[in-house]
């Protein structure tokens, strides 16, 4: 999703990537409350390039390589 301007000032990260909270697991995911359930997901800013290698190599394909740097 852009937004429009930089994530930070000088930054390159001008797109949110929605994202599972690969690194936490369901247990972060999905949050029971009284009256339902919340699920969490994480919001990570990105470069219009990391979104370029999205749209040819598919989302999951990029979340992997961000896992593997991690």
């Amino acid at each position: 999703m852009p937004i429009g301007e930089p994530w930070v000032p000088g930054s390159a990260c001008d797109h949110l990537l929605i994202s599972l909270p690969y690194l936490h697991g369901p247990a972060l995911e999905h949050c029971p409350l009284p009256e339902g359930h919340a699920r969490i997901l994480w919001a990570l800013p990105v470069t219009t390039a990391e979104i370029e290698f999205r749209r040819r190599h598919g989302h999951e394909v990029l979340e992997r390589l961000f896992i593997d740097v991690a």
